[in-house]
């Protein structure tokens, strides 16, 4: 599971985070504390948002015709969700 800290300022809330991911995926529903999705080459993104940080997991599969768009939507969705994109998010890693 990765865990992404939400940039000072950005205004998310799991409504928002529900709504996100039924707009890049197509789909979204509910189970338990998770919001879940499937797109493209992900069998499944399961999202938390909880104290200000988003926990995001994933389960590939073998689509690789697939695979390019599905990053994109990701990193687009991560993008939203947290307030940074995937170069700050990749130098926050780096730093640490």
């Amino acid at each position: 599971m990765r865990e992404y800290p939400i940039k000072k300022n950005h205004q998310v809330d799991e409504k928002r985070i529900y709504e996100l991911m039924l707009d890049l995926f197509g789909k979204a529903s509910r189970d338990g504390e998770y919001i879940v999705s499937s797109y493209g080459s992900l069998d499944f993104i399961r999202v938390k948002f909880s104290n200000k940080r988003l926990y995001v997991e994933t389960k590939s599969n073998s689509r690789k015709d697939l695979y390019e768009e599905t990053i994109s939507k990701y990193n687009k969705f991560v993008e939203m969700a947290t307030g940074y994109t995937a170069a700050e998010r990749k130098k926050m890693l780096t730093k640490s």
